[in-house]
C-alpha cells in the first residue's frame, strides 16, 4: 500500500482543509477558462496527414508554384426539356458566374464555367474567339453553343455534365497559408449567393473539400451543443439511480464542468484546436470523469449506518484512493499513447485528454472528499452491506457458473478474431457526412453527371541535360520540345484508358484542342507540331480561350513543370493505392527516358499519405497502451500476475472489437481508429477495482475472495459501466458517421471488458491461487509438531 499512500494522504489532507483545497482547485480551473476563447475550428483535410510526410510538401509546392486553389463546385441542374440549352438556364449560369466572381476572396480569375470560356468561333473581323455564351440566345444560336460544347473536350466532365443537363461553376478558394481567409465564411456567402439563381426547373449544389471542411464545422458544433447536455442529463440520472441524492448530483456536475473548463481552456492556452478528433473531449470527459466518483459516492452512501460520517469517510478513501489513482493513471497512459501519432489531431487529442483525466484524478482526490466533509449529512448511510444488495446479487449470477462461462468466452473469442484479418483501413472525407446529408447526395449526384469530384495532382517536372533544353526568343525550357510534349501525352493517354478515372486534364491535350479550335476544327490539326515556336504560341493561345488563370495552373512560364489534373469519382484507398502504383510504372517507362519525374498532389494524394499513419498511430497506440498500463498497474501493484490478469479482459475486448470491425464491415479511419487505446485505458479500471477487493478478501482469508470481491466492487463496476457506455453512446446520435461508430465500438469493447471482468476474473483468480497452493512444498506433521 506504499506506493499509493501519496494518494490516500491527499484525500485526507483535503478533508482536513477542505476551503482551502476547493479555493486552489476553483482558482486553477479559472485560470484556465479564457483559454476557451482562443480556440478555433480546424477541420480541412490537411490537418490529418502527417506534417512532415512527402506528400504535404509536393502538395504545397505545387499550389503555391503554379497558384492552385481548392474549388468550389458550384453546380447548376435543371429538368428543362432541352436540357442546359434553354435561354433561363443559360441566363442564370451567367448571372451566377459574375456575382461569384465579383466576391472580394475569390476575384475573377479564380472563377471559371462556361460563361468565362470562350468558344471556337472567332469574333468578326478579329483573330479573338468570342465568349461562348455570347447571345443573343435565338434557337439558332443555342443550337451553335451546343455544338461548339460539343467540340471542346476539354470542358467534358468539368464545367458541363455528361448528360449535358448540369453546368458547373469552379470557384478556387484561398489556401489558408496564403491568405487569411475564413473559409467557412466564404463557403456560406457563395451558397447565399447562388440560392437566388434556383428556380422551378434548375437547382443549385454547392459541394467538393471546402463545402465539406465548413459543414463539419457546423455538424462539430451541433453535436456539442446536442451532446454535452444529454452526457450531462447521463450523469444526473445515474447518479440519482445510484445515491438517491440531489448532492451526489451536484458533485458530479461539480467536478465535469470543471474538468471541461480546464481541458479545454489548457487547450486554448496551448493554441491547440478544435478537430475532428478532439470535439469529442468534452463528452469523453463528461463520462470519463465520472467512473471514480460512482465508486466513492456509491461505497460513501452505502457506509454501515453506524459508523460516523468522519471516520467511514477517511476509511472509504483509504480503500479507494488507491485503485482509483491506478485506474485513472492507467487511462490516461491509455490516451498518452497516442502522443506518438504522427498525425496532429490525434496526438492532440491524446495529450489533452490525459490532461483532462489527470485534473479529474486530482479533483477526485481532493475535491470531491473536501465537499463530502464540508456536508457529511447529505449522503446518509442507507445502512451497512452484511446482506448483499440486489445488484451484488445480479452481479453474482454473472460469475456463478465459471465452467459455463469461460468455455463460452473462448468460443466467442475464436469466432471474433476470425474477423480480424477482412478489416480494411479507409478514410475518405465524404465519410464523415450521412448518406442522407444534402452534401452527400449532391456530391455523389455530381460525381455521377461530372468526372469527379476527387483531385488527384501529377505533377510532372522535366529536367534534362542543359545541351537538350530547347531556346526560342520569348522562351527556354524542356516543355518547348515536342519529344517531352509526346511523352506527356502518352502519359495522359494512358491514365484516361483507365476505368477507375473520370477525367485526365493536361498540356499536351490542351496544346492539341487549342490547335484544334484555332485551325477551324480540323480533325488533322489536334497533331502536336515537334516545334518550340510551336508549342508556345499554342500555350499562350490556352490563355486566350480558358484564361491566363488558366494557363498558369497548367504549366509554369519556364516551360518546365506542369499539372496534369485527374478526377476521381470515389477515392476508394486500395483502387487508389494501385492507381498510384500504375502511376508510378508510367513514370518509369514513358517519362524516365524524357528526363521526368512525377510528385502527387491534391486531396487524394494527401487521403493515400493519411492512411498509412492510421496503421502506424492504431499499432504504435495499441502497443503503448498495453505496455504503458502493464509497466503502471505492475508497479503500483507490486505483482507482474496481477498486472498481466488486469489488462487481459480490455486486451482481449479489444481483439473482439477489432474482429466485429472486420465482420461488420466497419473499416478503420482516422476517427474510428481512436477506440483502441480508449477502451484499453478505460477498461483496466474495472479490473483493477476487481482484483484490489480480491486482495483484500484474500489478505482478510476469506474462502472464496473472488466471490467477495464481486459482491463488493461488482456493483460498482457495474454502474460504472453503464454510465461510460450510455455516455459514449451518445455519440450515436452524432451528425459526423465516424463518431457515431466511434461511440458504439467503445460502447462494445467497455461492455466486453466489464463481462469479461465480472464473468471469468473471480473464478481465473480463485484457479491460479488454488494451482499455486497445490504445488507448494507440504510441511511434515514432525516439523509441523515442532513449530510453535
Amino acid at each position: 500500500m506504499a506506493s499509493f499512500e501519496p494518494a490516500v494522504r491527499l484525500s485526507w489532507a483535503s478533508v482536513a482543509r477542505p476551503r482551502l483545497t476547493l479555493a486552489l482547485l476553483l482558482a486553477l480551473v479559472l485560470a484556465m477558462a479564457p483559454g476557451l476563447f482562443r480556440l478555433k475550428l480546424r477541420t480541412d483535410g490537411r490537418a490529418l496527414v502527417p506534417p512532415d510526410d512527402p506528400a504535404v510538401a509536393s502538395d504545397h509546392d505545387a499550389r503555391a508554384h503554379f497558384g492552385l486553389r481548392d474549388p468550389l463546385l458550384v453546380v447548376l441542374e435543371t429538368r428543362h426539356p432541352h436540357g442546359l440549352w434553354n435561354p433561363g438556364t443559360l441566363d442564370r449560369l451567367t448571372r451566377m458566374t459574375a456575382r461569384l466572381a465579383a466576391l472580394p476572396d475569390v476575384g475573377p480569375e479564380h472563377v471559371e464555367s462556361l460563361a468565362t470560356v470562350r468558344g471556337p468561333r472567332f469574333v468578326l473581323g478579329s483573330s479573338r474567339f468570342q465568349p461562348l455564351l455570347a447571345g443573343p440566345w435565338t434557337p439558332e444560336r443555342l443550337g451553335e453553343i451546343r455544338a461548339d460544347v460539343d467540340a471542346l473536350d476539354i470542358l467534358q466532365g468539368t464545367l458541363v455534365s455528361f448528360d449535358r443537363r448540369a453546368a458547373a461553376v469552379l470557384v478556387g478558394v484561398p489556401e489558408p497559408a496564403a491568405r487569411p481567409v475564413d473559409r467557412a465564411a466564404l463557403y456560406r456567402q457563395v451558397v447565399a449567393v447562388t440560392r437566388a439563381y434556383e428556380s422551378a426547373t434548375d437547382r443549385v449544389s454547392v459541394v467538393g473539400a471546402p463545402a465539406a471542411e465548413a459543414l463539419l464545422g457546423e455538424h462539430i458544433l451541433a453535436d456539442l451543443a446536442l451532446l454535452v447536455p444529454l452526457a450531462l442529463a447521463v450523469i444526473a440520472v445515474i447518479l440519482w439511480v445510484a445515491c438517491g441524492r440531489l448532492w451526489a448530483v451536484l458533485l458530479g456536475l461539480a467536478k465535469v464542468g470543471a474538468a471541461q473548463v480546464f481541458t479545454l481552456g489548457l487547450m486554448g492556452w496551448c493554441g491547440g484546436a478544435v478537430y475532428l478528433t478532439t470535439a469529442i473531449i468534452p463528452v469523453l470527459l463528461t463520462t470519463i470523469g465520472l467512473a471514480d466518483e460512482i465508486h466513492l459516492l456509491w461505497h460513501y452512501r452505502h457506509r454501515p449506518a453506524d459508523e460516523p460520517p468522519e471516520r467511514a469517510l477517511r476509511r472509504i478513501l483509504a480503500e479507494l484512493a488507491p485503485p482509483i489513482a491506478m485506474s485513472l493513471l492507467t487511462t490516461a497512459g491509455g490516451f498518452l499513447a497516442f502522443s506518438t501519432s504522427s498525425i496532429q489531431p490525434v496526438w492532440s487529442f491524446g495529450i489533452f485528454m490525459a490532461a483532462g483525466v489527470l485534473f479529474c484524478l486530482l479533483w477526485g482526490l481532493t475535491a470531491t472528499p473536501a465537499l463530502l466533509a464540508l456536508r457529511p449529512a447529505a449522503l446518509p448511510a442507507v445502512g451497512s452491506r452484511d446482506g448483499a444488495p440486489r445488484l451484488a446479487r445480479q452481479v453474482l449470477v454473472l460469475g456463478a457458473r465459471p465452467r459455463l462461462a469461460l468455455p463460452a468466452i473462448a468460443l466467442v473469442t475464436a469466432v471474433l478474431l476470425l474477423g480480424i484479418p477482412r478489416l480494411v483501413v479507409q478514410d475518405s472525407w465524404i465519410d464523415n457526412f450521412a448518406p442522407g446529408s444534402r452534401l452527400r447526395q449532391a456530391s455523389e449526384r455530381v460525381d455521377r453527371q461530372f468526372a469527379g469530384t476527387h483531385l488527384l495532382l501529377a505533377v510532372v517536372t522535366f529536367a534534362p541535360p542543359a545541351d537538350q533544353v530547347p531556346a526560342i526568343p520569348a522562351a527556354r525550357g524542356p516543355l518547348l520540345a515536342g519529344s517531352a510534349v509526346a511523352a506527356l501525352g502518352r502519359f495522359e493517354a494512358a491514365l484516361r484508358a483507365r476505368p477507375d478515372v473520370g477525367g485526365v486534364f493536361g498540356l499536351a491535350r490542351q496544346l492539341s484542342t487549342t490547335s484544334y479550335l484555332w485551325n477551324g476544327r480540323l480533325e488533322a490539326s489536334r497533331a502536336i507540331m515537334d516545334n518550340p515556336s510551336w508549342i508556345y504560341l499554342h500555350a499562350r493561345r490556352i490563355g486566350t480561350v480558358r484564361g491566363e488563370a488558366r494557363r498558369r495552373e497548367l504549366v509554369d512560364d519556364g516551360f518546365r513543370r506542369t499539372v496534369v489534373t485527374l478526377l476521381l469519382k470515389r477515392a476508394n484507398f486500395r483502387q487508389t493505392a494501385a492507381f498510384v502504383q500504375a502511376i508510378r510504372e508510367l513514370e518509369r517507362s514513358v517519362l524516365a527516358p524524357a528526363h521526368a519525374r512525377v510528385d502527387l498532389a491534391g486531396d487524394v494524394a494527401l487521403s493515400q499519405a493519411m492512411i498509412p499513419a492510421i496503421v502506424r498511430t492504431q499499432t504504435g497506440s495499441l502497443l503503448l497502451a498495453l505496455g504503458g498500463n502493464l509497466l503502471i498497474i505492475a508497479l503500483l501493484l507490486r505483482s507482474w500476475k496481477y498486472a498481466f490478469l488486469c489488462i487481459a479482459p480490455t486486451a482481449v475486448a479489444v481483439a473482439w472489437t477489432f474482429g466485429l470491425m472486420g465482420w461488420l464491415g466497419i473499416s478503420l479511419g482516422v476517427a474510428t481508429s481512436i477506440f483502441c487505446a480508449v477502451t484499453l485505458g478505460i477498461g483496466d479500471d474495472y479490473c483493477i477495482h476487481f482484483v484490489k477487493r480480491y486482495q483484500a478478501a484474500q489478505a482478510a482469508g476469506v474462502a472464496r475472495p473472488g466471490r467477495q470481491a464481486a459482491a463488493e466492487a461488482g456493483p460498482a463496476i457495474l454502474i460504472d459501466a453503464t454510465a461510460i457506455t450510455l455516455g459514449f453512446g451518445l455519440l450515436a446520435v452524432s451528425q459526423v458517421p465516424a463518431n457515431r461508430w466511434l461511440g458504439l465500438l467503445v460502447v462494445f469493447g467497455l461492455a466486453s471488458s466489464c463481462l469479461l471482468t465480472l464473468a471469468g476474473m473471480g473464478a481465473v483468480l480463485e484457479l491460479i491461487d488454488r494451482r499455486r497452493s497445490s504445488v507448494r512444498p507440504r510441511t511434515s506433521p514432525a516439523f509441523a509438531k515442532e513449530t510453535p
